[in-house]
């Protein structure tokens, strides 16, 4: 989890120039996206709620009313980028996986997850959760 963790502050530092912060309060519903780790029998789940996504989307693409599908795709490359750079950090580790393709899951209600990881930026909110998957 901590390679997830500080790779998401790397993404959003790096895309943005703004610092997300920790959160003890957990996201439970909003724009759910998912990565397979491959070889670590891990699926990772992002959730974001439409302040965190419009933030993104302002910030990073110069949208400042970004529509639905502007949103969703907002969720999946954040998955892409935030698993991706957990790839590189772990390969300079001298360990390796894979990823997949990110998934839109559309607005939905997470449960049945392992570990959490909750933060906030500015007024939006996002967590991140890991599955184990046989």
């Amino acid at each position: 989890m901590d390679i997830i963790h500080r790779s998401f502050f790397d993404i959003v530092q790096n895309s943005i120039n703004k610092t997300p912060h920790d959160s003890i309060m957990p996201l439970k519903k909003g724009y759910l996206s998912r990565i397979s780790m491959i070889g670590t029998h891990n699926n990772v789940y992002l959730l974001f709620d439409k302040a965190f996504l419009r933030i993104f989307c302002a910030e990073f693409l110069g949208e400042e009313n970004p529509n639905e599908q502007a949103l969703e795709d907002m969720a999946k490359e954040l998955a892409n980028l935030t698993v991706g750079r957990a790839k590189v950090m772990t390969q300079e580790l001298g360990k390796s996986f894979n990823i997949s393709t990110p998934d839109f899951l559309g607005h939905r209600l997470i449960k049945n997850y392992d570990h959490g990881l909750h933060f906030r930026l500015n007024n939006g909110r996002c967590s991140i959760y890991i599955r184990r998957v046989d």
